[in-house]
């Protein structure tokens, strides 16, 4: 099987602010980018630990500064569709 996931979780490591900007204005609005962002890819997989699941690598949870100055934390799925799969719509029911 291919990997697409890995690609898209490299975007999001390093184009964070602008993926956010494009598809999320609001939610960029609301981010004080002069404080930066931490990746927190750890501490997600701490917590979402499911063997059914398989691989996750497109999640990202994020640490950043709000423009409040409070610390906010961003979780970020992105699911690339290239094929019918019949376990789709269970796989993003479990997601959310």
């Amino acid at each position: 099987m291919a990997d697409y996931d890995s690609p898209w979780k490299t975007v999001l490591e390093r184009y964070f602010a602008e993926f956010l900007a494009f598809f999320f204005p609001e939610a960029h609005a609301g981010i004080d980018w002069t404080q930066g962002y931490t990746l927190l890819d750890k501490e997600l997989q701490k917590v979402v630990r499911d063997a059914k699941l398989g691989r996750r690598w497109a999640d990202s949870l994020v640490r950043v500064t709000g423009t409040d100055g409070q610390e906010d934390w961003v979780l970020v799925h992105v699911e690339v569709q290239g094929r019918n799969e019949a376990d789709f719509a269970q796989r993003m029911f479990v997601y959310n």
